[in-house]
């Protein structure tokens, strides 16, 4: 029972942190990391703030939608814009959406189910990048605003070597600096 109760205890403070994550239009969720020379970003969003819908693509004018905004996802080094002097540079993205198969969104990876009920869809984004002086590494500007009007509120959270940091950015307030 000691071994168990500290892990009972674990699961029980960790899960409600990913269980009761709000799904609020307007609003996105960012986690940064820097470990090391790599830069780590984290982006979740419901489809609405991206494609102005949240049901599976049906008409090709969905899949259209949903293949701009992938492109426009996938040019990460547009959307977060690391400290010029880190010289960082983007090794790839990783896109996701229960609702949206994953070839619509550009991935390799085979099919998976989508999503048949009628509840919120968001959109997983990953970014990595590496920065050739990481000590330089300051801020990111974040500019999902200028692509993604809808976007009105983008929840950050920080973890950078020593630092932790939450920041609400906006449009007049878009860089997460350390």
């Amino acid at each position: 029972m000691r071994v168990l109760l500290p892990l009972l205890l674990t699961l029980f403070i960790a899960a409600p942190a990913h269980a009761t994550k709000a799904h609020s239009h307007g609003t996105a969720e960012l986690e940064v990391s820097v470990d090391g020379d790599v830069l780590s970003l984290a982006l979740e969003s419901p489809l609405d703030n991206l494609l102005g819908f949240e049901r599976i693509p049906q008409y090709e004018k969905d899949f259209a939608k949903v293949r701009e905004v992938a492109a426009v996802l996938r040019a990460g080094d547009k959307l977060f814009v690391p400290t010029a002097a880190a010289a960082c540079t983007l090794l790839g993205v990783t896109l996701s959406a229960d609702a949206i198969s994953p070839e619509l969104l550009g991935e390799k990876a085979a099919p998976a189910a989508a999503r048949t009920d009628h509840e919120h869809a968001d959109l997983d984004a990953s970014y990595r990048f590496k920065c050739a002086k990481p000590a330089e590494l300051k801020n990111v500007e974040v500019r999902l605003f200028d692509s993604f009007k809808r976007i009105r509120f983008i929840n950050a959270q920080l973890v950078a070597g020593k630092t932790q940091r939450a920041a609400r950015l906006s449009a007049k307030s878009r860089s997460l600096v350390w």
